[in-house]
């Protein structure tokens, strides 16, 4: 195998795998490196990526609210790994729009394949094999490709569609000028608004701890915000709602 080609293959999928077999926790998704940050290549079938809006050539332009754009491989690959079944918030921008998802990491493992024959293993549940970093079905190999099976352990994916829908709609921006921002709780508690740009940095940050049921008035200086596109995020609960906001 040639590993000069191996590393670039291998290392476009979160796993960046140094062996033949590891294993981590993980969203499912193929991507590359570009100046604003990671452009999706693939989504994994199956994957908590698959059950949101991410498609390929979304870019990816922050992780939990900080900016990965201009970062090194190994820096992105630890923002989007992480401890399994714990939530993890992208900022993305598909198609001009900059959006939010929440996903739940889960147990991913890559697995080098002499053979999309040997793919199937009996302790793991095959979402994907992959050749030179592309999914492809059980007889499109080809004689030299260099395959990856991508599994999920447990059999079992989190259901992330569901899990949204019971948090969803516990805080939501209501309004949003340069002076105030208004969040609207449906019950009492600690919340934190967040104003990060296209590229996911964040220019202004307030964390509220007596927040209460109802419309929640913060007061904030946007002067000397440019005038753009902007993503206004609240996170209540360990949940996050986000929202383009066009300044101008």
């Amino acid at each position: 195998m040639n590993t000069l080609v191996k590393i670039a293959t291998v290392s476009s999928f979160l796993a960046a795998a140094a062996f033949a077999e590891e294993s981590f926790g993980g969203i499912g998704v193929v991507y590359r490196l570009a100046g604003d940050g990671a452009e999706i290549q693939e989504v994994i079938p199956g994957s908590p990526a698959a059950e949101t809006k991410i498609q390929a050539g979304d870019v990816i332009v922050a992780v939990d609210g900080e900016s990965i754009a201009g970062k090194k491989s190994a820096a992105v690959k630890a923002a989007l790994r992480g401890i399994e079944n714990k939530p993890v918030v992208l900022t993305y921008v598909s198609e001009g729009d900059t959006l939010m998802e929440t996903l739940r990491r889960v147990k991913l493992t890559v697995k080098d394949l002499n053979s999309v024959a040997e793919a199937e293993q009996a302790d793991k549940k095959l979402l994907a094999v992959l050749e030179n970093g592309k999914v492809i079905g059980d007889s499109d190999a080809t004689s030299d490709a260099i395959l990856e099976g991508v599994y999920v352990d447990n059999l079992q994916i989190p259901a992330q569609s569901e899990d949204k829908q019971v948090k969803e709609g516990t805080a939501k921006l209501s309004y949003f000028t340069r002076s105030v921002i208004r969040v609207k709780l449906e019950y009492a508690g600690a919340f934190t608004v967040s104003v990060a740009d296209s590229k996911g940095n964040v220019l202004w940050s307030s964390e509220e701890t007596a927040g209460h049921a109802g419309v929640n008035t913060i007061v904030w200086d946007g002067s000397l915000i440019p005038d753009g596109r902007y993503v206004v995020s609240v996170e209540h609960n360990g949940t996050v709602s986000g929202k383009n906001i066009l300044l101008k």
